[in-house]
């Protein structure tokens, strides 16, 4: 190139293939020969100062007593621009108020920069964006439940602290799932029109209440195959003839109707088909001792409650239910991904009448592979590590 001719930087793997090249053109003392220098500037597209620097930055020792060549990767990331103006930021940043620095146009007003600087210094690394996620209030009786709950999940086994494995316990839990979000990321070519959702009222979506219940996957060693951990997932609602007429369909028609979640209806789910699917799914070389997991919300029926408690003896089986600690939905696998991850699937596709909405969440349900729920497990077991290390306390993040 000519003299003066500005040109980019050489990428790191040019520079490599440059020394490379010089190293079949060197003499065994290491040494670049006169005119080599040129030849291989013309060959790369730059300049001979540019090769003897990148020659003398590789450091070439044919002696073997140290390495061979250095690396020759570029130095000017992070080491070249404008030098910043701000290099208290990050000091300055922790002086303001948490609630003004939940968006750049805020946080930059408490600082007095420009909110484009303020950009800048995020894109390089100096400012850390978090997601702040609220939780429930708890009191010092509620940290007292939580500590005792997550140590009586941990057991000594020569001399070693292990969790429960959790093998004997199913997690029930409620969740409304909707016919559609209100807000959807889409992805699409550029200029492409997406297709508007509408609906009469987002007040009003049509939902269904699911209760589900699942147990930790393990091999079932007298069906010589895999327990899935997914006992059932069942919905609140009755068929009814409908009592005035549409556009759908005519008055007398039977029509999907959501019911309240009352404790009778809660009670009535347990004992007609939860506690059925664990007697028929359970594998049967393990214990018939089973802990039916449950949150304190005030449909759900007591541990006592006389109608239950005769379900869960029947042929012989000693299945009773416990309830976890209050405000704390960081001890039920349902909540801590698995909903999640039915909820994701339920919602790609889009559902107008309640049956589609069942019909939907049932397919979400089956799909849902169950590495996913034993993954949730081991979370649940990291949750109850953080609980005992925040002595009850939920102020933590789960690695």
């Amino acid at each position: 190139m000519r003299k003066g001719q500005r040109k980019k930087n050489l990428t790191d793997n040019e520079c490599i293939n440059l020394v490379q090249h010089l190293l079949t053109r060197c003499t065994p003392k290491g040494k670049l020969p006169k005119g080599v220098s040129d030849e291989v500037a013309k060959l790369f597209d730059c300049t001979p100062t540019t090769v003897r620097r990148v020659w003398r930055r590789a450091a070439f020792d044919p002696s073997g007593t140290k390495a061979i060549c250095r690396s020759v990767h570029q130095r000017k990331k992070g080491q070249s621009g404008r030098k910043l103006m701000h290099a208290d930021l990050a000091q300055r940043i922790q002086q303001v108020p948490q609630s003004r620095r939940y968006c750049f146009r805020s946080l930059a007003h408490a600082l007095s920069i420009p909110k484009s600087t303020l950009h800048c210094y995020f894109k390089r690394g100096i400012i850390a964006k978090y997601s702040s996620v609220v939780k429930p209030s708890l009191t010092d009786s509620n940290k007292v439940c939580r500590l005792k709950w997550a140590m009586d999940h941990v057991q000594d086994i020569d001399g070693a602290k292990f969790f429960d494995d959790m093998y004997d316990t199913v997690h029930v839990d409620e969740k409304w799932f909707f016919m559609t979000r209100l807000q959807k990321k889409v992805y699409g070519a550029p200029g492409e029109k997406i297709k508007q959702r509408s609906c009469k009222s987002k007040r009003h979506l049509l939902k269904v209440m699911f209760l589900s219940a699942v147990a930790r996957p393990r091999w079932d060693e007298a069906k010589q195959e895999w327990f899935d951990g997914k006992v059932g997932t069942w919905h609140f609602t009755e068929i009814v003839p409908a009592q005035r007429r549409s556009r759908r369909r005519d008055a007398g028609t039977l029509v999907m109707k959501t019911v309240p979640v009352t404790r009778d209806a809660y009670r009535a789910m347990l004992v007609d088909n939860v506690i059925p699917a664990i007697r028929s799914k359970w594998p049967a070389d393990e214990t018939k001792r089973v802990k039916i997991q449950q949150d304190n919300a005030r449909p759900h029926v007591p541990p006592l409650d006389a109608n239950v408690i005769a379900a869960c003896k029947e042929e012989g089986w000693e299945m009773q239910i416990v309830c976890q600690p209050p405000n704390s939905p960081d001890m039920n696998v349902l909540d801590l991904g698995f909903f999640r991850a039915i909820q994701t699937l339920q919602a790609e596709r889009y559902s107008s009448t309640l049956e589609e909405i069942v019909s939907a969440t049932e397919e979400a349900w089956a799909a849902v592979n169950m590495s996913t729920l034993n993954k949730n497990f081991v979370t649940l077991q990291r949750c109850l590590q953080e609980v005992i290390l925040n002595k009850g306390g939920n102020d933590y993040k789960v690695a």
